[in-house]
């Protein structure tokens, strides 16, 4: 992979290891030094390239390595560049490996968990034009002396295709043990963790509390007999005294009825806009049946009866009524 500016002069080295930080490597005694700030830019350019085309060989949907996410985590980068040409006179780029211990929650082959922190591998990129030339093996061969690990110690993040036929076909890695999340480990994995394996992170918190607190235990204080309780009442003499005070209703049910005679002094009426006035108890509710039975019962009045009379063209039983009277009273009228 070829790039604008002097690969060789930026990576004195065949392969050239970055950390967070991204500084430039120690410069060859005789050589111009450009501006520091020339130099990391000049890195993160190549860094933003390399993730680039290792997402698009992966059919990644983005790039899972930049020059801003080395910066955020403490992730280690091994860079690969090509000694035998150079194109232009500027060097070339062959791949690179990215590395990185991250705190992980694997099953072991008896599903159990553990919590460990072992170094992962999580990105890996050669470039096509030099792929099956021994460039990735000595790449990869390079890392494991430099962190000091072996193969199966390592956990693999999201792997492709390609890369496991690396680790078979390089390192007889074949064997994976099943994980519920998106790292691969193969067996021989936990033959050299010094922890022993638990089926829970609280077995583990106990297990630790009771090694570390070795101071003895207080004697334990002896507690008074209890005391034999008493027949239980339905409720005490203030719930009976409560019970016996009557509830006064809401209005108007709590005004009292009306009474036969008027009051010596009667309450004032207030007069004011703003006060209710005083008002009197409602009258019973009658039925209707009721209250139509005693208007029919009730005689008529007299001015009806004149009415009835001075009308000439009155009603059948009216003059039914008026012939009926004697004779020698209606010579009178």
């Amino acid at each position: 992979m070829e790039f604008p500016f002097d690969v060789d002069a930026l990576f004195p080295e065949r392969i050239t290891v970055l950390d967070q930080h991204l500084r430039p490597p120690a410069r060859r005694p005789g050589t111009t030094t450009p501006a520091r700030v020339d130099l990391q830019q000049q890195i993160m350019t190549i860094l933003d390239e390399l993730g680039k085309a290792s997402a698009k060989a992966q059919h990644l949907p983005a790039p899972i390595t930049s020059a801003s996410r080395m910066q955020s985590n403490r992730h280690v980068v091994y860079i690969l560049k090509d000694i035998s040409a150079r194109p232009a006179g500027k060097g070339a780029i062959i791949g690179f490996l990215k590395v990185g211990y991250k705190k992980l929650f694997v099953l072991d082959d008896r599903e159990a968990h553990n919590e460990v922190e072992p170094l992962c591998i999580l990105d890996f990129y050669i470039h096509e034009s030099v792929q099956r030339h021994g460039h990735g093996r000595e790449l990869f061969q390079y890392m494991l002396q430099k962190e000091r690990v072996e193969p199966h110690q390592l956990a693999i993040d999201r792997p492709s295709p390609k890369l496991l036929k690396f680790l078979n076909k390089h390192y007889n890695l074949e064997t994976t043990v099943p994980q519920v999340n998106n790292f691969v480990i193969f067996e021989g994995f936990f033959a050299h963790q010094h922890r022993t394996p638990t089926p829970s992170l609280r077995a583990t918190r106990h297990s630790r509390a009771a090694e570390v607190d070795l101071t003895p235990a207080a004697p334990a204080r002896k507690l008074p007999p209890k005391r034999a309780e008493g027949d239980i009442k339905p409720y005490s003499s203030s719930d009976r005294e409560f019970l016996k005070v009557a509830v006064e209703p809401p209005w108007p049910l709590n005004r009292a009825p009306r009474r036969a005679t008027p009051p010596a002094h009667p309450p004032p009426r207030s007069s004011s806009l703003g006060n209710s006035p005083d008002r009197g108890p409602l009258r019973p509710f009658v039925p209707e049946q009721e209250l139509l039975r005693s208007l029919r019962l009730c005689p008529p009045h007299p001015t009806a009866r004149l009415l009835l009379a001075s009308d000439p063209g009155g009603s059948p039983a009216q003059r039914r009524r008026t012939s009926s009277l004697p004779r020698s009273d209606e010579s009178r009228y």
